[in-house]
């Protein structure tokens, strides 16, 4: 048993951990501030010791920064897996609007995480550098979503004319601002629903392949 210094396989992770990580993930469900989480808060949640959590990690801060960047590389991971699975890009954007919509109706959702990462405390510098790490390039949007992206573009789907790295970020500006209308949309009145075939519309109009 050692520190979980290193960011580890999401594969691998022991059960103890992943009890403190689906601990954190509640608790930031329920919308708890990270600067109001205990180090006891999450090991009673996770059924295990106090003294245990440092068996593993060495502030606080470690723990929920490790538990969110797992996240991110789970959720990355599961996504791109079943966007391969689609048999065409018009399906696998349909499918990333939907998951879209069910992460706007999360109080833990993209949109808070990058909130999250924009400022300068303790914890984003600690996720911002495991999110820098070696291991995690795999996780990276770019990656994951270049791979499905390339894929359309081999299909004959997708143009060939345009860098691969513009297209991926091309699709994730217009899912981020499909999502910040959803989770917006009490506060400024929009209908976020007639923006999705407008946000559906304008990928494709400016990444498929003219026939």
């Amino acid at each position: 048993m050692g520190k979980m210094a290193d960011l580890e396989n999401i594969h691998q992770v022991p059960p103890k951990v992943l009890g403190m990580y689906q601990a954190v993930a509640e608790l930031l469900e329920e919308g708890v501030d990270i600067n109001n989480i205990r180090v006891s808060t999450i090991t009673d949640r996770a059924g295990i010791g106090k003294g245990t959590a440092y068996e593993y990690f060495d502030t606080k801060e470690e723990i929920i920064a490790c538990a969110v960047v797992y996240r991110m590389q789970w959720t990355f991971e599961h996504i791109g897996s079943i966007l391969m699975e689609k048999n065409s890009f018009q399906e696998q954007i349909e499918l990333l609007l939907n998951e879209t919509e069910e992460q706007g109706k999360r109080k833990f959702c993209f949109w808070r995480l990058v909130h999250m990462l924009t400022d300068n405390s303790d914890f984003s510098q600690l996720v911002r550098q495991r999110m820098a790490s070696e291991p995690f390039a795999e996780y990276l949007p770019v990656k994951v979503f270049g791979r499905v992206l390339q894929r359309g573009v081999e299909r004959g789907e997708l143009r060939k004319d345009l860098p691969l790295e513009y297209m991926v970020y091309s699709v994730l500006s217009r899912l981020l601002s499909y999502l910040m209308a959803i989770t917006t949309k009490d506060c400024f009145h929009v209908d976020a629903a007639a923006l999705r075939p407008l946000v559906y519309q304008g990928i494709m109009d400016e990444l498929l392949q003219v026939r």
